[in-house]
This record gives structure tokens, C-alpha cells and sequence, in this order.
């Protein structure tokens, strides 16, 4: 499942699970326990790299190219700033598997506590 974003007046793809998180963590060097952290003190680079992690994989999934570099979407973010929110606001909806469910629908059983 994807959802469509606006960047520069064209609506495209965006979707996070975990093959963007994969493209995230290659470009950044990241590894899996860093992703407990994101959203706290994140740089710009990281920020950039994770709405652009989120569109790679969103064209994946919708089957047209991703044709935005880093640089296309730092001059977005120029005329834009509210594209960040947008994109993060699609990330959290994304992994708030714990009341959506995950993709076939299912919901995830809750942890029990010792």
C-alpha cells in the first residue's frame, strides 16, 4: 500500500515498511537498532534521505520511476516546508501497526507483560 504525496505541484507515490527502511539505512549507514531513534534530534540529511527512502519505495510499489534526487527534494523542501510534516505524518501512519494492523489486514497481537 502506498499513498500519494504532492512535490512540486505532481502528486507521487510514497510508502514506508522495510524496504524503504533498508534504503534508509544504506544511504545513511544506520543500522536497525538507530531506527528505534528516529524522529528524535534527526538531521537534515537524515530527514531528506528518509522522505526520499519513502518515495523510492512508493514508485516501487505503484510501478512508475522515482525521478527525484536528494537535491530535488532539499529545493522542494525550499518552496515547501510543510512536505517534512506531510511525509513523516505518512511514515507514522504507516507504521502504526498496533492499531491498523499490518498489510493483509491483520491485527497484531499485543505483548503481554511478565
Amino acid at each position: 500500500m502506498y499513498e500519494l504525496i504532492t512535490i512540486n505541484n505532481k502528486e507521487v507515490a510514497i510508502r514506508y515498511g522495510m524496504n524503504s527502511l533498508r534504503i534508509f539505512c544504506k544511504a545513511t549507514n544506520k543500522t536497525l537498532n538507530d531506527l528505534s531513534k528516529l524522529g528524535n534530534d534527526m538531521s537534515l540529511e537524515d530527514s531528506i534521505q528518509l522522505v526520499r527512502a519513502g518515495l523510492m519505495d512508493g514508485a516501487r510499489k505503484s510501478g512508475q520511476p522515482c525521478l527525484l534526487s536528494i537535491e530535488d527534494i532539499a529545493d522542494a523542501l525550499d518552496d515547501d516546508m510543510d512536505l517534512l510534516t506531510r511525509a513523516m505524518d505518512i511514515f507514522s501512519s504507516q507504521f502504526n501497526t498496533e492499531e491498523k494492523g499490518n498489510a493483509k489486514g491483520d491485527t497484531l497481537p499485543k505483548k503481554k507483560k511478565s
